[in-house]
């Protein structure tokens, strides 16, 4: 008896030996993928685009916008997705180049920050998109909008609270980023912001996501410091 527990046991630490390699040499597990990504990007690339156009790229932020309606008489493609991050952006990214657009208005970061990713790797990743872009679309002009820091008094969502700092460390590398590879960095964060930098209270519906009227002052900025011709 104790001879065949022993051989059980044997097989049973071989199995799982077998398994665990064959796990390991697996692809790492996305750090993007979910249901709703998965449908919105579907969507997308069912959709295309036309050639030559102004793209919002982002998270459920740049989603919300109403876009077209607020720049109308402009090829606008809305390219953001709730929940995604800078690895889903830089991604699907490709897909989006493949119609040469003519502008990329990026905000990117938030969701990262939020689950527990290093500054310097939300960074990293948008250099990336910075290089991809002007690798495969050398005309099209980049512009990197700040993140926008919660207002924690009123955010519904517990886990992305507490990332005032972390937020602001992403937004000076962000400008150093911008500075230094040629790329216009549009700070959109301090006109929706209170005096103590997080965004006002007036301006959203749940501490992060925003009301109509932040769009307009957002695309009024983009106007006024003609970004969009």
């Amino acid at each position: 008896m104790k001879q065949s527990h022993r051989i059980l046991s044997a097989v049973l630490v071989a199995s799982c030996a077998a398994f665990g390699a064959a796990r390991a040499q697996e692809a790492p597990t996305p750090k993007f993928r979910n249901a709703y990504y998965d449908c919105r990007r579907a969507a997308h690339q069912q959709e295309g685009m036309p050639a030559g156009a102004i793209v919002l790229l982002g998270n459920s932020i740049t989603e919300q916008g109403w876009w077209e309606f607020l720049l109308p008489g402009l090829k606008v493609v809305n390219r953001g997705i709730g929940g995604d991050n800078t690895y889903g952006m830089l991604d699907r990214l490709p897909e989006i180049l493949d119609f040469a657009p003519r502008k990329i208005f990026l905000m990117a970061g938030i969701n990262d920050l939020s689950t527990g990713y290093p500054v310097a790797d939300v960074a990293d990743n948008i250099a990336a998109m910075l290089d991809l872009i002007r690798e495969r679309v050398p005309a099209c002009e980049v512009y990197v909008q700040s993140v926008l820091t919660p207002n924690d008094s009123v955010l519904a969502y517990e886990y992305i609270k507490g990332k005032r700092e972390l937020v602001r460390e992403l937004n000076a590398q962000l400008r150093m980023l911008c500075a230094a590879r040629g790329v216009t960095y549009v700070d959109v964060a301090p006109l929706l912001s209170d005096a103590e930098g997080q965004v006002r209270t007036a301006l959203t519906k749940d501490g992060i996501h925003l009301h109509p009227a932040a769009y307009r002052l957002w695309v009024d900025h983009l106007k006024r410091n003609k970004y969009l011709k």
